[in-house]
């Protein structure tokens, strides 16, 4: 049987290429199954939020509020704080978003629970959500030059976006 000649051969490769990129342009809309995507902002029409309320609450776990709730309407919708729960210690007033943790810690837990900006190690820093190795290093390299005189600084130091901020301003505090 006679070899193809190198025409034939590139012309077959064409093809392939041709065929498979028309399959994935194809296939592009449509995640495989077993592929989880990812998407920035919610749907037009979905009017709805979904955050994880832990801590001193009747039934924690995952609760999906109306769009512009705030924290008090998480706590209630996750059966309400428990009798030892240390609702001084959370912004109740705070508007919730999409995907956010929000603890209610238990009275005399308070100090134990917040993480102090300026005496924190790193592994503490680390297991604060969003926060990672190079965002602790951030963090403690700039607390060397001036101690945070609150919380907040994260955001205008800009270690942390405002949205980062959010997750884990009632897990943080600034102590003298």
């Amino acid at each position: 049987m006679p070899r193809p000649g190198p025409r034939l051969v590139v012309d077959a490769a064409l093809a392939l290429a041709a065929v498979a990129g028309l399959a994935a342009l194809s296939a592009r809309g449509t995640p495989a199954p077993g592929i989880e995507v990812e998407q920035a902002d919610l749907p037009p029409g979905v009017d709805s939020v979904v955050v994880h309320v832990a801590g001193a609450v009747a039934s924690p776990g995952l609760v999906t509020l109306e769009r512009g709730a705030r924290v008090a309407d998480a706590i209630t919708t996750a059966g309400g704080g428990l009798p030892d729960a240390d609702l001084d210690a959370v912004n109740l007033a705070r508007r919730v978003e999409d995907e956010e943790r929000i603890s209610v810690p238990r009275r005399g837990d308070r100090a134990t629970r917040l993480v102090d900006l300026n005496r924190a190690t790193r592994p503490q820093l680390i297991a604060l959500a969003g926060i990672g190795e190079r965002t602790a290093d951030r963090i403690i390299e700039s607390r060397t030059s001036a101690p945070f005189a609150s919380s907040d600084e994260l955001v205008t130091r800009r270690l942390l976006s405002a949205k980062e901020y959010e997750t884990i301003r009632d897990l943080v505090t600034a102590a003298p």
